[in-house]
């Protein structure tokens, strides 16, 4: 009589961690997302009271207030545009199809979002008490230099550790034919994963003390116009740095 081992078969024990994995990067994913959803509501509270305390008078910068929402829209909009002029400008021979495209923007638009909010929460709400638009600018321009090396090493050692994957759709803009949720879902799970390991080792830099006599420098000219300083942090530098920025996982 052959003895049958009760142990489950290496391909279940695939799907099981597979499975796992899954589920783990959709409890961060989501939790992240409330997490932030909430926290920005808090920060637009406190603009609110800020606003009202003032009586409407004060010129300060203010991220998320009326104007300030308006202005990210602007720069939302404009930042797709430019994606889909920039789609449109390759080659038909490599032009990827409209579902794939729309695949890899959806990531590059998580990630740069999971960004933008997480500089906002920490200029508006965490350092309250300082100017949150220069303080926007510093998170920003940090991840212009610093972060985007950052960022480029840890999205190469991810592709060198899943190239002999047998997980295809764990690899970067590989989403099967025809494309399916999970690849996405995956994909964007371990990239927003980067994006998050990525601002845990930038952020320290931010309170490093030569960055208060940059920002005064820098901002003393447009000093008493908050809303000048919205368009330039927000809108201005933002797009001329996409050009140099669009470092997506797809």
């Amino acid at each position: 009589m052959l003895y049958r081992s009760s142990w489950p078969r290496k391909g279940q024990m695939k799907r099981f961690f597979q499975n796992l994995f899954l589920f783990l990067i959709m409890v961060v994913t989501t939790s992240l997302f409330f997490l932030l959803l909430f926290s920005l509501m808090k920060v637009t509270q406190t603009g609110n009271m800020h606003n009202n305390s003032t009586n409407g008078t004060s010129d300060d910068c203010n991220l998320t207030d009326t104007f300030g929402f308006l202005i990210q829209f602007v720069l939302a909009t404009l930042a797709f545009s430019i994606l889909v002029l920039k789609r449109y400008r390759e080659p038909k021979y490599e032009r990827r199809s409209v579902m794939v495209w729309l695949l890899d923007v959806s990531k590059q638009a998580i990630g740069a979002g999971f960004i933008h909010v997480f500089n906002v929460l920490a200029s508006q709400l965490f350092f309250s008490h300082q100017d949150p638009c220069s303080l926007y600018f510093v998170n920003m321009f940090i991840d212009m230099t610093i972060g985007l090396l950052i960022l480029y090493g840890l999205i190469s050692l991810s592709r060198y550790l899943l190239r002999d994957s047998s997980y295809d759709y764990l690899k970067s803009g590989e989403y099967g034919n025809p494309p399916q949720a999970k690849s996405w879902l995956m994909q964007c799970g371990i990239y927003l994963l980067i994006m998050i390991v990525q601002k845990l080792l930038v952020c320290p830099l931010v309170l490093l003390p030569f960055w208060s006599k940059f920002r005064k420098f820098l901002f003393s000219p447009l000093e008493g116009h908050g809303k000048l300083e919205v368009v330039v942090v927000m809108l201005i530098v933002p797009l001329f740095c996409q050009r140099f920025y669009v470092l997506g996982p797809g």
